[in-house]
């Protein structure tokens, strides 16, 4: 049942995704976790104004909105980010790809470590959604739902981040150079190792959850 909550939730954002405008637009509502964050206004074609529930603001600034290239600036109403951990001037990206429409906030060396995805849903539904990807198993869920930092917050130790992290790769045939994950992996039924690390694709999905959960660990 649980598995079937999930891919219907996956299956309806797609569908809500794909029709959707190639850039953020007045009334966007994305979820990060936690937030339902609404696009407000946008001013002079340059700064994007959303308010999230709880009445806390966030504002990017428009670089190429094409290309879907936006940067974390202050906003009149906030005077620091309502991102923990982001900092004023830190690439924000609009992703689009694989079926996903979403968010997501970069560090310095390029790591997203924060996301939210577009939704068409109200603050409840999306917790509801929340509460039904938190019910899965992490490992089940890594490679065809978007993570965000308020799920992976709840993983217990930075070395089950590790093996999350490592996982992704893991189901691919990644061939681990350390030991420890060579002896982990080696233990499960389902992993195969390659040969040619160089020829694994991660699906956009994949990739992000990649960085979020490098992110999460350095966090610790």
């Amino acid at each position: 049942m649980k598995r079937t909550v999930l891919t219907i939730m996956m299956l309806c954002l797609w569908a809500f995704c794909a029709v959707q405008a190639q850039s953020v637009c007045k009334g966007d509502k994305f979820f990060d976790g936690a937030t339902l964050w609404e696009v407000q206004a946008i001013w002079g074609n340059k700064t994007v104004f959303f308010v999230g529930t709880g009445e806390i603001y966030m504002s990017l600034e428009v670089v190429d909105a094409a290309r879907g290239e936006y940067r974390l600036v202050p906003s009149s109403q906030a005077d620091e980010p309502s991102i923990l951990g982001a900092e004023f001037g830190w690439r924000v990206q609009y992703i689009r790809k694989d079926g996903m429409n979403f968010l997501a906030v970069r560090k310095p060396d390029g790591d997203a470590m924060w996301t939210m995805v577009l939704t068409p849903d109200n603050l409840n539904d999306c917790m509801g959604q929340e509460a039904a990807l938190e019910a899965e198993r992490p490992s089940d869920v890594t490679s065809n739902a978007l993570l965000n930092r308020y799920y992976l917050s709840k993983i217990a130790s930075k070395k089950e981040l590790r093996l999350l992290r490592n996982e992704i790769l893991a189901r691919h045939g990644y061939r681990f150079q350390s030991r420890d994950l060579q002896e982990w992996f080696g233990q499960q039924p389902w992993y195969r190792p390659g040969n040619n690390n160089a020829a694994i694709s991660l699906s956009i999905i994949e990739q992000t959850n990649v960085q979020l959960i490098k992110s999460e660990e350095a966090a610790r």
